[in-house]
């Protein structure tokens, strides 16, 4: 650490090197016990017809949301083909010269080693643009860890590792607990008890 940088330090050096750190070690987590393949997906944009200067309807730029589910999409078709779950950490880059959207992902899982990498960059560029699929490398988690420490408060990340439960479409359990009682009313305030009523 040289002296500028402290232990304390927060810039995005700093931050992305601890993360860094981090995300390396993850790997030996991985059932596979390190990281199999690094990834980067650039989604295709449009390039509107006019030049600068004239109204545009949007930005042609993928929503970070689009860009999950559709990443999701990706974990789902690889793991269907490998027939066992992968680990992954992925992080979202807009590209600062063209403002292309790109993710960079580390993956694991068992049998990864052995499907052909082309094919999933076929699969890839088929459906969402030109991508690089490679063996990992040490350096490729401070790679991947660079865009989350240039913006932590507002960047787009993700990971997975192990059986870890899933909580984000568990219905909440709630009921049962008496908080006031109700007052007793006469049971003919109610229309359901009226003796004209029909059911």
């Amino acid at each position: 650490m040289d002296a500028i940088h402290k232990v304390s330090c927060v810039c995005w050096r700093c931050i992305a090197r601890v993360h860094g750190d981090w995300l390396d070690k993850l790997g030996e987590l991985t059932k596979s016990g390190e990281w199999q393949n690094f990834a980067t997906i650039t989604y295709a944009t449009h390039w509107y017809p006019w030049a600068r200067g004239f109204p545009t309807s949007g930005t042609g730029k993928p929503n970070a949301e689009f860009a999950s589910h559709f990443f999701a999409f990706f974990i789902s078709h690889v793991e269907a083909q490998l027939g066992t779950r992968l680990d992954y950490v992925v992080a979202d880059q807009y590209g600062r010269m063209r403002g292309r959207f790109h993710q960079h992902c580390l993956l694991a899982g068992e049998g990864l080693d052995d499907y052909p990498r082309r094919e999933l960059e076929e699969w890839l560029r088929r459906r969402a643009g030109y991508s690089r699929i490679l063996p990992f490398e040490h350096g490729a988690a401070y790679y991947v860890s660079r865009y989350i420490g240039r913006g932590i408060q507002h960047a787009n990340w993700d990971l997975r590792i192990g059986n870890q439960k899933e909580d984000g479409n568990e219905i909440s359990k709630c009921g049962g607990l008496v908080v006031a009682t109700s007052a007793e009313l006469p049971r003919g305030l109610f229309h359901q008890t009226l003796p004209h009523r029909k059911r």
